[in-house]
């Protein structure tokens, strides 16, 4: 049997830990877009799941409470203002990106139990398709929310004080790595899954070959 432990392989498992750091990151921190530092203002940064604002009021609230510190979206604090933080097309991307993370945490998994030989020997090729269909989508889900989030951060003049002072921050360009990290980590178990494919066929007909030969004597 040919060397399970391929340099293409290897190079999969990493990208794919690289992957899921790179979202846990982006999961974990709360400068998806941010306000300019030299600039008076209200809004100060924002992530998937913390916003962070410098005396804001919501022009809609008629009895001017005032907004300041970080907090937790789904808060009770802020309570009177979850809808205009937290529209439709933010929450489709935290729950894809939710699905996703636990995606990447089952892909590494799998890879895993590929590397140190938990699976067994005639479904390992079974492990690494399934981890490579896993890491394009995942890929493929990150690639769209990031590229909606900016478009949505850029054109929807309704979300979040003062848009013109606003950019997309670090937070944000983590999740972009992963998304890269998990195509690029794809592409190479995809090329270990066509080895390990081409190396089933190979061992069957060898078998084969070899039960004619045995069988040829008699």
């Amino acid at each position: 049997m040919a060397l399970r432990k391929t340099l293409v392989g290897i190079f999969g498992l990493i990208f794919t830990i690289v992957a899921f750091i790179c979202l846990l990151v982006s999961f974990a921190t709360p400068n998806w877009i941010e306000s300019f530092t030299d600039r008076s203002r209200e809004f100060v940064k924002m992530g998937l799941w913390e916003a962070c604002f410098n005396d804001w009021t919501y022009y809609k609230d008629y009895l001017g409470k005032r907004y300041h510190g970080c907090w937790w979206i789904f808060s009770f604090e802020y309570r009177p203002v979850w809808s205009y933080l937290n529209p439709p097309w933010l929450l489709a991307i935290q729950v894809l990106l939710t699905i996703v993370f636990m995606m990447q945490m089952i892909t590494i998994l799998f890879v895993v139990f590929y590397f140190l030989h938990v699976c067994p020997v005639a479904k390992e090729k079974n492990y690494v398709y399934a981890t490579t269909g896993m890491n394009f989508v995942s890929g493929l889900v990150i690639a769209i929310c990031t590229i909606i989030f900016g478009v949505k951060a850029e054109v929807d003049r309704q979300w979040l004080p003062h848009p013109d002072s606003n950019f997309l921050s670090w937070s944000f360009g983590f999740a972009v790595l992963s998304g890269f990290f998990s195509l690029f980590g794809g592409m190479c178990l995809l090329v270990e899954s066509l080895r390990l494919s081409v190396e089933s066929q190979r061992n069957r007909r060898e078998a084969v070959y070899g039960m004619k030969q045995y069988g040829g004597r008699y």
